[in-house]
């Protein structure tokens, strides 16, 4: 899996043209959603405004469930309207809406609720997160600090 993954990004990273990596940051954040889980992936902006931008990404999520190590792929979508972020997330397991803040596209602070889809409960209850952004130096990922 660790080696379908390392290609991938390899693939991704040559295939990819300038304007798609400029909009792109890796994601990595730390959620609690029933149990503590780690997530790391990938965040695509699509939009041009400061104010209003639609962020989508894919990633791992990484948890222990029933004393075992697991990997489980989620898919993100977050709407984001003047630092105020509405999203939610889908995993075979769980749908979580959320709702939250953005701190200049460099930190979300979100919490919702996650709603079980598998008969195996392992996401579901309200949920907290904190998610950090990294991204390249000169990219247009990040909204900038306007002055008055």
């Amino acid at each position: 899996m660790k080696k379908y993954l390392i290609l991938f990004s390899f693939l991704f990273i040559f295939i990819s043209n300038a304007q798609i990596l400029e909009t792109t940051a890796l994601n990595i954040s730390y959620r609690y959603t029933g149990r503590n889980v780690l997530q790391a992936g990938l965040q695509f902006k699509l939009g041009d405004s400061n104010n209003k931008s639609l962020i989508l990404g894919p990633s791992i999520l990484y948890t222990r469930i029933n004393e075992t190590n697991k990997f489980l792929p989620e898919a993100n979508v977050y709407f984001i309207n003047n630092g105020q972020l509405y999203g939610a997330s889908f995993n075979q397991y769980a749908i979580e809406p959320r709702i939250g803040v953005s701190i200049f596209n460099i930190f979300f602070l979100n919490t919702g609720y996650a709603f079980p889809i598998h008969k195996d409960k392992y996401f579901k209850g309200i949920t907290f997160g904190i998610q950090f952004n990294i991204a390249p130096k000169n990219t247009s990922f990040y909204d900038n600090l306007k002055m008055m």
